[in-house]
């Protein structure tokens, strides 16, 4: 009897050929792709892996031209699953031909099983013959044995659900796209892609508020009242009760009545022990929050490196929801096996001398187990296996934290000490960590320990300082992908699989980017998002997508029928899709804005700045009667300001007018200067502060500044005491003034490099000595 196995990959392909025949199997090609073939209990198997999806869903190509279809149909248009990858398609066929039976090996969860049911589909074209299913969460010789010797039925329910999903968003993905990209077309030149998605929208929509809150703060002063106290030899600070004082009036009043105080009372003193619990087993989403948070991974890379330690063998399945363990779970044998690697024998070996009892939370996705390590292996294992950097890294945390979860909780003593100055209150806080527990194996969450010194209730201590510090609110801070993955998972955005790859996709649009562990929003995906959220704010908020994700996880759970979720799918993107249609003026109207405020500045030599009126983009305008600076936004915005008649322009980008101007221009190559807004610079107060004349040294007949003159035609030194003297200044070549001092006069040197000859430095200072000397 010959049972074909299909497996995901050719990684894991391998790894179950090795398992199930011992070691003996062979390795040969079908359609040019690598199989392992063994007999075993005397069935002859043969193992493919798969290249994840081999099939895809896509419109039919009468749908592909943009323009002649309108992008409502793509709504309801049944899409095509079509062959993505035709070698792997050959190879289904060849080996369908020769089996007696089938057994899905996939990864056990929507992707997986849907990946399982496209080979199958192919090979019962060719022949019908049984198929069964293999469901195992690590590649460990037990459970992989044991999930052959107990096959089960394929799971329709869960292979529909991903079905569902891909249908929904290419539905919604492809249509809204479409109708946003052509409609911006209409009124503004650009060939980027306006890409909306069912996930990456509202993942975008996250960042966007954040950003938006950021922008539009406005930050407020408060007054906080602060004493350093010493009781002993030990100083300890506290904190006036009222904490950020809004009231400069009553800030001050109390200032004022604690100035000259040198003694205060210990009025109260509370003194608890605070557990502090271990973490609860690792889920997907858990796991890439903290590999985001400590080792500073992303979450698509996270998860790619989790993926390949599974191949190897080092831990359990990583895509999973599950955050608790079976009552069954054998703890010993994996903490026995840790005992012979360095890092973990110390806790490994105290944990088997207690009840192993595992910190459990309420998660369970009925698929596969928390991440936990599978084998023991060493840093050099790793690295040798899976040839990725953080590999380690991210192996390390897996096992710490399994090993966390086990252990007891930390302890801590928290002191809380309210200290009155007159009848003041301050309130003084420490705490002092009594116990390690979990935290002596787990290093990326540190405790900051605050000592106070030992008082009791009425005590004096003495008042070494009061502070009343003047401060500002902060605006919020920006997400980090830890954050995002947080609200994603909270809100239903995603699945635990896909939500790494939905932060990718708006990194990859150039919506936003990350800079260390924050995201910051970038202006096309500012404006887009807002533009979408003042006129269709349903798009960028997670309800809908929320609803979907439910509608795809009752098919999985047979709650629903594939049809069904189908229907009622469809019916909540054409909802969002007519509001997307009755907001089309508002939205194209402010994103074509804003490509063309993003056009208007590249031109650095008419962009001048942000329009004081609507905020859109100041520039100069050219016209048959003249030249001025307008906005953008006309004719909504009218703002203008004029500018000289005559004269060549150039935006000066490394000078600020002192008077508020928009931007300093240089007039007819250096003739003057003209602040847009404000006017001429030499009919300003101001303007020896923003153009300081040069001094080039002092005057050999007076004593006062020799400085640098220009006029229309040339340049000169004079002198700033109008006595009279001058001297003339280089006229041709590059010239530059040096930094260095002439030794006789205290002139600054020149350099001037005139073309095809040698730069030469000298003192100008016609009085001089050393005058036209090559000095350097």
């Amino acid at each position: 009897m010959t049972i074909v196995v299909f497996a995901e990959k050719n990684k894991a392909a391998a790894k179950l050929a090795t398992i199930l025949s011992g070691g003996n199997s062979t390795r040969e090609h079908v359609a040019d792709l690598p199989v392992y073939s063994f007999v075993a209990k005397g069935d002859k198997y043969k193992i493919i892996g798969l290249a994840g999806h081999i099939t895809s869903y896509d419109f039919d190509p009468a749908y592909r031209d943009w323009k002649a279809i309108d992008p409502a149909v793509l709504l309801t248009a049944d899409p095509i699953k079509n062959i993505t990858k035709k070698n792997y398609e050959r190879a289904v066929r060849q080996l369908a031909k020769q089996a007696d039976s089938i057994v899905l090996a996939c990864d056990y969860d929507r992707e997986g099983e849907n990946i399982g049911f496209e080979a199958r589909d192919i090979a019962l074209q060719v022949k019908k013959v049984p198929v069964k299913r293999a469901r195992f969460s690590s590649l460990s010789a037990n459970e992989v044995q044991k999930a052959f010797s107990n096959l089960v039925e394929p799971d329709t329910n869960l292979a529909l659900s991903a079905d569902t999903r891909q249908i929904l968003d290419l539905r919604m993905g492809a249509a809204f796209t479409r109708f946003m990209t052509l409609a911006v077309r209409e009124k503004a030149y650009t060939k980027s892609i306006l890409s909306i998605g069912p996930c990456q929208t509202p993942t975008c929509g996250f960042v966007y508020e954040r950003e938006k809150a950021i922008r539009n703060f406005k930050p407020e002063d408060f007054w906080k009242i602060e004493a350093v106290f010493q009781a002993g030899s030990s100083e300890f600070e506290g904190v006036h009760r009222k904490g950020n004082i809004r009231d400069v009036g009553l800030a001050k009043q109390i200032y004022e009545k604690l100035q000259g105080t040198r003694e205060a009372t210990v009025f109260r003193l509370n003194i608890k022990e605070k557990q502090i619990n271990p973490p609860y087993p690792l889920n997907t989403n858990e796991f890439l929050k903290r590999a985001s948070k400590f080792l500073d991974i992303s979450p698509e890379k996270a998860l790619e490196i989790a993926e390949q330690l599974y191949l190897a063998g080092f831990i359990s399945y990583p895509r999973t929801e599950t955050n608790r363990y079976p009552e069954d779970h054998d703890f010993k044998s994996m903490l026995k096996n840790l005992l012979r690697i360095g890092e973990y024998s110390f806790f490994a070996e105290n944990l088997l001398k207690t009840t192993v009892s595992p910190r459990n939370g309420t998660k369970d996705g009925h698929d596969h187990p928390p991440i936990h390590p599978i084998k023991a292996v060493s840093e050099k294992q790793v690295k040798n296996a899976v040839k990725l950097d953080n590999s380690w890294k991210v192996y390390d945390l897996i096992v710490r934290h399994f090993l966390a979860n086990l252990m007891d909780p930390a302890l801590f003593e928290k002191t809380h000490m309210e200290v009155h100055v007159k009848d003041e209150p301050f309130d003084c806080k420490g705490s002092v960590m009594k116990s390690e527990g979990w935290k002596q194996v787990y290093p990326f969450e540190i405790s900051k320990e605050k000592l106070l010194p030992p008082v009791a209730e009425g005590d004096k201590v003495a008042v070494n300082k009061i502070t009343n510090t003047k401060s500002q609110t902060t605006p919020p801070k920006r997400l980090t992908e830890a954050e995002l993955l947080t609200l994603m998972d909270k809100h239903g955005i995603g699945t635990k699989a896909t939500a790494p790859s939905h932060i990718e996709t708006n990194k990859k649009r150039g919506y936003f980017e990350i800079k260390g562990k924050t995201i910051s929003m970038l202006d096309t995906g500012f404006n887009l998002m807002d533009a979408l959220g003042i006129s269709v704010p349903i798009l960028i908020q997670p309800e809908i997508r929320a609803k979907i994700e439910g509608l795809i996880e009752d098919v999985e759970e047979g709650k629903k029928s594939f049809d069904e979720a189908i229907s009622e799918g469809t019916t909540l993107i054409q909802k969002m899709y007519t509001r997307l249609k009755a907001g089309k003026g508002d939205i194209v109207l402010r994103i074509t804005g804003s490509i063309k405020d993003e056009k208007l500045a590249e031109n650095k030599n008419n962009h001048i700045g942000k329009c004081d009126k609507c905020g859109r983009t100041l520039s100069i305008i050219r016209t048959d009667k003249g030249r001025f600076v307008g906005c953008s936004g006309y004719p909504d915005c009218r703002n203008t300001y004029p500018l000289p008649r005559k004269g060549s322009l150039d935006v000066m980008r490394s000078r600020q007018c002192k008077m508020g101007g928009f931007a300093v221009l240089k007039v007819g190559g250096g003739k003057y200067y003209w602040s847009v807004g404000v006017g001429p610079c030499f009919n300003c107060e101001k303007q020896k502060l923003c153009f300081p004349p040069t001094v080039i040294g002092k005057c050999p007949s007076c004593g006062c500044n020799m400085i640098l003159i220009e006029t229309k035609d040339s340049k000169f030194v004079g002198c700033a005491g109008r006595c009279g003297f001058t001297c003339s200044y280089p006229q041709k070549g590059r010239v530059t003034l040096r930094k260095e001092i002439c030794e006789e006069c205290g002139w600054k040197i020149v350099r001037v490099k005139e073309p095809k000859k040698d730069a030469r430095h000298y003192c100008i200072n016609r009085k001089c000595n050393k005058k036209f000397k090559n000095l350097l």
